[in-house]
């Protein structure tokens, strides 16, 4: 199970957001960059990053900011938020080196798009987000809704040439309460497809219960509150190691 940390960006600073909702956002660094370097320092192996004011007003608001955390690092990164059109798409590719873009509102409102990125780049460079509120697929950085099924829209998309979907219960962002496993669990059996879950994890338990669906195509998880809340035990070691041995600190190459 590969556990990818999540940087959601409003304004150029790192956020969480609660249910999908806007005026519950906290900010949790002032500098997305260094928020970076600390989880490659803690050897994550990629990164999932998401330019917020791009998702809802449709084309990307960070892009300056996420162009100096590309330079930051030498691990993957994908992003989403704000990628509307194959222009953008191919920038962020081939100008920021990003190893994959997240495909939501885009894919619903273009979905010609998705072909045409996966004829040119290949599927491997392409993630379709479903984000579900009662079983719609939101859009428009989940303020608008979808007329279509969660399983309707999956099955569409694999039919496309996707490869893997991120899905996630908005209404348990941030919340601590766990992932849909059912959900996933609906998806992966029957589109047949890779999975990544994102949305509600809030300890080491839910990676297990995650890590049981692996049958089901669910081979990664996102985690944003969690980790920034040092919900695992293991960042104990991290914090303590980080106090007591000023070498672990990386080289400033940002």
């Amino acid at each position: 199970m590969l556990l990818i940390p999540a940087i959601d960006i409003i304004d150029g600073k790192c956020v969480k957001k609660f249910e999908g909702l806007f005026e519950t956002t906290e900010y949790y660094s002032e500098s997305p960059i260094n928020t970076v370097r600390l989880l490659r320092k803690e050897n994550f192996k990629t990164i999932h990053i998401t330019d917020l004011d791009g998702a809802v007003r449709g084309d990307m608001r960070n892009y300056e900011v996420i162009k100096q955390i590309t330079k930051c690092v030498d691990i993957p990164i994908q992003l989403g938020g704000g990628i509307r059109d194959f222009d953008t798409a191919k920038k962020v590719i081939t100008e920021l080196g990003v190893y994959r873009i997240v495909l939501g509102t885009a894919a619903i409102s273009n979905p010609d798009l998705v072909k045409e990125i996966i004829k040119e780049f290949g599927s491997s460079k392409i993630i379709i987000g479903i984000d579900e509120k009662d079983n719609k697929v939101m859009m428009d950085g989940w303020v608008n809704s979808y007329p279509c099924t969660i399983l309707d829209f999956a099955f569409m998309m694999k039919d496309f040439g996707v490869k893997r979907i991120i899905y996630q219960d908005i209404s348990r962002v941030g919340s601590l309460n766990g992932p849909n496993l059912e959900r996933l669990k609906e998806i992966g059996d029957k589109v047949k497809i890779k999975l990544t879950s994102a949305g509600g994890i809030r300890d080491y338990r839910d990676l297990k219960s995650l890590q049981g669906l692996e049958v089901f195509g669910v081979d990664s998880v996102v985690v944003s509150r969690a980790l920034y809340e040092n919900k695992f035990p293991c960042q104990n070691i991290w914090r303590e190691a980080e106090r007591q041995d000023t070498s672990l600190e990386l080289p400033s190459v940002c």
